[in-house]
C-alpha cells in the first residue's frame, strides 16, 4: 500500500510523462542524469524507466541515440528485464562521473519457467524478446526471475496435488526444473555475442514472515496468473494449511536456488549479479532494515531501505559486464 502523498506523487509522474511524451528522452537524460540527492521511494524514476522500456520498441532510433549519447556523457545505459522484485535493481545512481540509465521491461507476476512458453499468461518470454531486438548488442542487460516460482508457483503446485506436507526433495526437482527452463529461454533469446554483457540476478531472502505465511498470504496478481482457477480468497484459508517451511529454512533454500542459477548461468556464458548476503541480518535471515514499512508482510524488500547493499551489488555487476 502506499500513501495518499506517494499516490500524488506517482500520479504527477504518470501526468507530466502523458503530456510530456515527446520529450521524454529529454526528461530521462535531466533525471538521471542529475547527481543531487532524490526521494526515498524514486516515482519519477521508476515511472520514467518503465515507460523507457515499455516504448523501445515504438522509437528505437531515438531510443538509440539517446544511449549513444548518454554513453558519451559518462552514463551507463542498461537494460532491467524481470518480474517486481526487478524494480529493486532500477535505481538513480552516480559513481564519480557515471551515471545509470535503466530502461525498465517489467512483467509482473512471471515465472520464470513460464518464459519459455509463449502462451504463459503473463507473456513475459515474448515482452523480453521483443524489448530486446530494440536494443543496441552492447547493452548491459540484467535479468530478474525466479522469485516467483520458488514462493508462489510451487506453493500453487502443492495445492493442486494436495500436498500440505512440505517435501524438500520435490522442491529441489522443482528448482533444477526451473533452472533448466529459465536458462533454456535465456540461451535462445541472448545469442553468445550478447552474453558477456548479459547479467542474470539472483533471488532475494525471502521477506514474509512465518505469521503471514500462517495466515494463508497470497498476492492477487500471481494468484490470478499461476493459481489456477480458484479466487484468491478461496486460496488463503487452504494456504494457511500447509506446512510452510520457517523464515531460516526458506532463506536457505532460495540460497540454494541461486547457487544452482549461478552455476548454470555461468555455463552458459552469462555474468550473474548476487546480492544475497548483503541483505542478510546477524541471524543470517533477511536483515530487518532492509524490509521497510511492510517488513514480514509483503514478498518484497522494501525499495528505499534495501537501496546501499543493491545499489552497491549494481555496480559490480555492471562493471562485470562492461569487461
Amino acid at each position: 500500500m502506499i500513501g495518499p502523498i506517494q499516490a500524488g506523487l506517482r500520479q504527477g509522474a504518470e501526468w507530466a510523462l502523458a503530456r510530456d511524451y515527446p520529450t521524454i528522452e529529454r526528461a530521462a537524460w535531466a533525471l538521471f542524469r542529475r547527481p543531487s540527492a532524490f526521494p526515498p521511494l524514486d516515482l519519477a524514476g521508476l515511472e520514467l524507466a518503465k515507460t523507457l522500456g515499455e516504448r523501445a520498441s515504438e522509437r528505437p532510433i531515438r531510443l538509440r541515440r539517446l544511449m549513444a549519447a548518454a554513453r558519451e556523457a559518462g552514463g551507463v545505459p542498461l537494460a532491467v528485464i524481470g518480474d517486481s522484485h526487478s524494480t529493486h535493481l532500477v535505481r538513480r545512481s552516480r559513481m564519480g562521473e557515471r551515471w545509470l540509465l535503466p530502461l525498465h521491461r517489467l512483467c509482473t507476476g512471471a515465472s520464470a519457467r513460464g518464459l519459455v512458453n509463449p502462451e504463459a499468461a503473463a507473456g513475459a518470454g515474448t515482452k523480453a524478446r521483443t524489448f530486446l531486438a530494440a536494443l543496441p548488442d552492447e547493452t548491459p542487460l540484467i535479468f530478474k526471475f525466479g522469485q516467483v516460482d520458488i514462493e508462489f508457483v510451487f506453493t500453487f503446485k502443492r495445492l493442486e496435488a494436495n500436498a500440505e506436507a512440505f517435501d524438500e526433495a520435490a522442491f529441489d526437482t522443482f528448482a533444477d526444473e526451473t533452472v533448466e527452463r529459465y536458462l533454456a529461454f535465456l540461451t535462445d533469446a541472448v545469442p553468445p555475442g550478447r552474453r558477456a554483457c548479459a547479467v542474470v540476478a539472483g533471488v532475494f531472502p525471502p521477506a514474509l514472515s512465518d505469521a503471514a505465511w500462517r495466515q494463508g498470504y497470497v498476492d492477487a496478481h500471481i494468484a490470478a496468473l499461476h493459481g489456477g482457477a480458484a479466487a484468491p480468497a478461496d486460496l488463503a484459508p487452504r494456504l494457511a494449511r500447509l506446512e510452510i517451511p520457517s523464515l531460516a529454512e526458506r532463506t536457505r533454500l532460495h540460497a540454494g536456488f541461486n547457487v544452482r542459477l549461478f552455476e548454470a548461468a555461468r555455463a552458459a556464458g552469462f555474468r550473474v549479479l548476487d546480492g544475497f548476503d548483503a541483505l542478510l541480518g546477524p541471524d543470517g535471515t533477511v536483515k530487518w532494515a532492509h524490509l521497510g514499512r511492510a517488513a514480514g508482510t509483503n514478498h518484497h524488500l522494501g525499495y528505499a531501505a534495501s537501496r546501499a547493499p543493491l545499489v552497491e551489488a549494481l555496480w559490480g555487476a555492471l562493471a562485470e559486464a562492461r569487461r
